[in-house]
């Protein structure tokens, strides 16, 4: 049974990484919008550094993403910077991203701003069979061995605040396409997404969202439901097509710590075979700049976690 399994999750990551995401599947509307789009690295003003853990399909081997990430803004430039790295396991294939994001920031007076990003890096992608199945010399099918690639990368994005309503939109891997997909080229992936902040009273925020994400012919909408009070504890429900509910909780707990932990489970022919997937993230922030001296422009703070 054991060996089916494997045989399945094979030949389901093949199919993903030929067809489908090569993306790391953090919940995209609650953590870690800065491995997807690099418009987004300083807003706030703040420094921050994080560690985000993913398992995912608790119950089959392997599926894991680990990310650690850092950025802030230079106010004189009016510019984030920030630095990630990324690695992701998924069966055979293991997949590491380190990138350098640049944000600019445009404000329109005091009641707006656009933020534009580029991100520079590379990409190592490995596929080891021998990793994920005993080598058997007899095995004809399953005698790939281990292959290795490593190539340059770029993601592009932007996102335009107001003070109650976010829209952004990015691609990633830009420089590849269609036929450059292998096991061991990416394929390019569009995300489009919005929120808005609907205060109920004082201390409690309604913070709906929707995220539509495109890698060839696949495409994902995940439909978020984000209540927030003061600031400080934000839960979130989630449902990502075709049949994928979860929650997320976020908690600031003292001196710029802040953790967050989510829990997704897929209705689907997968659910036999796992208990769902575990996300978690922590983060330290230091306030840095908070407005532009000469525009009086404040960054909105959503801190979603």
């Amino acid at each position: 049974m054991k060996r089916v399994l494997h045989i399945y999750i094979l030949l389901f990551g093949m199919m993903c990484t030929a067809h489908a995401q090569t993306d790391n599947m953090f919940l995209q509307q609650t953590n870690n919008r800065g491995l997807l789009n690099p418009a987004t690295v300083g807003k706030g003003g703040d420094f921050v550094a994080a560690l985000a853990v993913r398992q995912q399909w608790i119950g089959f081997p392997g599926p894991s993403t680990q990310a650690v990430y850092a950025n802030g803004f230079v106010q004189p430039i009016r510019s984030g910077f920030g630095l990630s790295w990324t690695n992701d396991k998924f069966g055979p294939q293991r997949t590491n991203n380190m990138k350098l994001n640049y944000a600019y920031f445009v404000p329109f007076e005091e009641v707006a701003f656009l933020s534009l990003g580029l991100g520079l890096g590379v990409m190592n992608n490995i596929y080891d069979e021998t990793d994920f199945f005993p080598r058997n010399p007899d095995d004809i099918v399953l005698n790939m061995g281990v292959t290795s690639k490593t190539i340059p990368d770029f993601d592009f994005g932007f996102e335009f605040n107001t003070r109650n309503v976010e829209f952004g939109a990015s691609v990633t891997h830009l420089t590849y396409g269609y036929k450059d997909n292998t096991l061991l080229r990416p394929m390019r992936n569009f995300y489009v997404y919005s929120r808005a902040k609907l205060p109920i009273n004082p201390y409690w925020d309604f913070i709906p969202g929707l995220t539509w994400h495109n890698t060839r012919k696949l495409n994902t909408y995940e439909f978020n439901a984000a209540f927030r009070y003061n600031n400080n504890i934000c839960v979130n429900l989630l449902y990502r097509n075709p049949m994928d509910c979860g929650i997320a909780l976020g908690v600031n707990l003292f001196a710029g710590i802040r953790v967050a932990y989510s829990y997704d489970y897929g209705f689907d022919n997968l659910s036999a075979y796992n208990t769902g997937s575990h996300e978690v993230t922590v983060s330290y922030s230091i306030p840095v700049y908070t407005t532009y001296v000469k525009t009086k422009l404040r960054f909105f703070r959503w801190k979603m976690f």
